[in-house]
């Protein structure tokens, strides 16, 4: 959404990266370590707000270092300008799609 480079705290990241390949996120210990920060939180769950992609386009989102997105964001509408870069960067790890395809 923003062109910036993604990252993830450690303690989420191994949730992750158990099922993904996620190669060049960067990994914090702690939020703080890329403050100063804008944060943009979901208003309402499992709604799909069109504001936030706006948001995260204007001040003082363009002009942060770090931009946190917070919440659970439960609709593929937020990441469809975004998913052919998700589907690049998050790749199965070969023991899930040796699962898969048994």
């Amino acid at each position: 959404m923003t062109g910036a480079r993604p990252a993830t705290v450690r303690t989420f990241y191994w949730i992750v990266e158990h099922w993904f390949d996620i190669g060049d996120v960067y990994r914090v210990n702690a939020l703080s370590e890329l403050c100063p920060c804008a944060n943009r939180t979901e208003n309402r769950a499992l709604t799909f707000d069109r504001s936030i992609a706006d948001d995260v386009q204007r001040p003082p989102f363009v002009n942060a270092r770090t931009v946190q997105i917070c919440g659970n964001f439960q609709s593929w509408k937020y990441a469809s300008a975004i998913g052919d870069e998700l589907r690049q960067r998050l790749r199965w790890k070969p023991h899930v799609t040796a699962a898969v395809s048994g």
